[in-house]
């Protein structure tokens, strides 16, 4: 029952560490949101050719940069299964997720230092829509983890806990 729960604790380290960079990365079906690997930023508003240019190229430099940390967190995963399923010692199944914690972190170091080079591409104006953009998402999802998504077409409060209608 314990390995299951270290198994559970390791995958949940992984796709915390890739999910962020994987819903901005990809829409649905897997295709990159917003026509490229921009990171989701060609919705922002008034983009230039330039702009677009630089932020599809910050994009795939991200993309090929993380692509062997995820493939190498696959591998991590993979061996921690069969560390959990042949009973092994707590010690060694404690050095693998210290190693899938090493490569997390290792992708948000990338993550972060992406995010900084598009920032560098924007206005402010435009780096103000983005905030809000993101600000907009992180808010839907925190109602949605809190459960207060009520009826559709309809919101709540955080305040009051009641619904208003869109």
């Amino acid at each position: 029952m314990g390995r299951k729960v270290i198994l559970a604790t390791a995958l949940a380290l992984f796709l915390g560490a890739t999910n962020s960079w994987a819903m901005d990365q990809e829409g649905p079906g897997g295709m990159h949101k917003q026509g490229g690997p921009g990171g989701g930023m060609a919705g922002i508003a008034d983009l230039t050719a330039d702009q677009k240019a630089k932020l599809k190229a910050i994009g795939e430099a991200q993309k090929a940069e993380v692509k062997p940390l995820h493939e190498q967190a696959k591998t991590t995963i993979k061996e921690l299964k069969a560390l959990v399923d042949s009973k092994a010692g707590d010690a060694v199944i404690t050095a693998k997720l210290d190693e899938l914690k090493k490569i997390r972190e290792s992708i948000q170091v990338i993550t972060k230092k992406y995010m900084e080079q598009r920032e560098q591409v924007l206005t402010p104006t435009q780096k103000a829509g983005m905030a809000l953009k993101m600000g907009d998402r992180m808010g839907d999802r925190k109602t949605e983890k809190m459960g207060m998504k009520g009826k559709k077409g309809a919101k709540c409060t955080k305040e009051e806990g009641t619904e208003e209608k869109d």
